[in-house]
């Protein structure tokens, strides 16, 4: 009886030791000593030669990152494998999406400020002047 739960055991172990691995084999990571590493001064002209125009030049899980925009105009986010300078991972960004979300977001606030300031803290809302005013109750006590 004790095979069965032995065996299950062992492949419980395999199987999360395998969980436990999968995240150091991360793809957007980079693995390269730094003696190979090569300079900034060739990230920015790979990117020249790319027509890259580059904002930012920096170092992430090992990796170059780099953020500019491209030659049709697009801003991009990009990693770079240190020794090769291939582009490990690439990330655009859509203006117009940037855009909206930041016009959406001020809206809300301004929207939030304006009702924020409709009623002081802590005071009943405004009864409208056609409405007959109810009681309210506060601390026990009543307020007519």
């Amino acid at each position: 009886m004790k095979q069965p739960w032995s065996m299950l055991g062992a492949c419980l172990m395999a199987g999360s030791l395998g969980l436990a691995v999968s995240p150091v084999m991360a793809g957007d990571d980079c693995d390269v000593p730094v003696e190979r590493w090569q300079t900034r001064e060739a990230v920015t002209r790979m990117a020249g030669e790319k027509n890259w125009d580059l904002k930012r030049i920096k170092i992430d899980d090992g990796c170059y990152e780099v953020r500019g925009t491209d030659a049709q105009g697009r801003t991009f986010k990009a990693k770079l494998d240190p020794e090769t300078l291939e582009v490990v991972k690439i990330k655009y960004r859509d203006h117009d999406d940037h855009d909206r979300d930041r016009r959406r977001d001020r809206d809300r606030d301004s929207r939030d400020l304006r009702d924020s300031r409709s009623t002081a803290p802590g005071a009943a809302p405004a009864i409208a002047a056609d409405r007959p005013s109810t009681a309210i109750s506060v601390s026990g006590g009543s307020i007519e």
